[in-house]
């Protein structure tokens, strides 16, 4: 019912998206990977346990047998939150001054060291892992399939392109939010305490690829297949990581990934 009285409001998502928004301050995920639902339910429970990052309220997970004719799909899934205020920053960054630019860089700062200490309480055996302790998926690794959990970074890097460059060991593992772009990251005005108008991120979203990685992981994901987006994201990405350490040699493995093939 409510997914009906969502088409007539606001109307339907694009075939790609399968994000709908509800009345009541709600919006529905569906028909996607019950794993990856399971673990977005839990990485938003975590998020919001550990950290002030504005992220939606996870309320219902509902899991039941497909009606869809496809073999590799036995279960649809169905994630139910809250809506968090605000617009993707890929529609508006370009409306942001310098001022508002760097508001956001040191924002965006606050929020990713808090999420990077997220603490690791499921599976001692494995380093690498979803944030269940499970199997990893991320659309840059072997078409979003499933992959390990991994023992350690070493075991992971077997899996990406150039698995035995040193730029592929000797990272911390934390907690990571893994798609880490434009479209996911909300943002609204708000006047400043001087009467000025500003941007303020007010939310960030879509956390099913989470869980914990090697340190670089979000850095060089937001920046995957950089041709997509503006100088100035690449720029905000730069300034934004730049506390965590000199991820530079980490970044040219990628981009030398990127060339080599559609996935890392």
């Amino acid at each position: 019912m409510l997914r009906k009285a969502g088409h007539r409001l606001y109307g339907r998502p694009s075939a790609y998206e399968l994000v709908q928004r509800l009345p009541f301050g709600l919006y529905l995920k569906y028909l996607g990977d019950p794993d990856g639902f399971c673990n977005e339910f839990n990485a938003l429970q975590m998020v919001r346990q550990y950290t002030s990052v504005p992220v939606p309220q996870p309320l219902d997970l509902v899991i039941m047998p497909t009606e869809s004719d496809d073999p590799f799909y036995s279960h649809d899934a169905y994630l139910l939150t809250s809506r968090v205020p605000g617009i993707p920053l890929s529609r508006c960054h370009d409306l942001l001054s310098d001022k508002d630019g760097a508001e956001f860089v040191a924002q965006m700062q606050d929020y990713l060291t808090q999420v990077r200490a997220i603490p690791k309480t499921v599976s001692p055996e494995y380093a690498i892992c979803d944030t269940l302790g499970g199997a990893c998926r991320d659309p840059r690794i072997h078409e979003a399939n499933p992959v390990g959990p991994f023992v350690d970074e070493a075991a992971f890097s077997q899996v990406l392109r150039n698995p035995d460059e040193p730029s592929r060991r000797g990272h911390k593992v934390v907690f990571t939010h893994a798609d880490l772009n434009s479209r996911n990251i909300l943002v609204d005005r708000v006047i400043r305490p001087d009467g000025s108008r500003g941007w303020t991120v007010t939310g960030i979203v879509d956390w099913e690829n989470s869980g914990y990685y090697p340190e670089y992981w979000d850095y060089t994901k937001a920046l995957f297949e950089g041709f997509r987006y503006t100088q100035r994201w690449r720029d905000f990405m730069h300034d934004i990581f730049k506390p965590f350490g000199d991820l530079s040699k980490e970044f040219e493995i990628e981009k030398r990934s990127w060339e080599e093939g559609d996935y890392v």
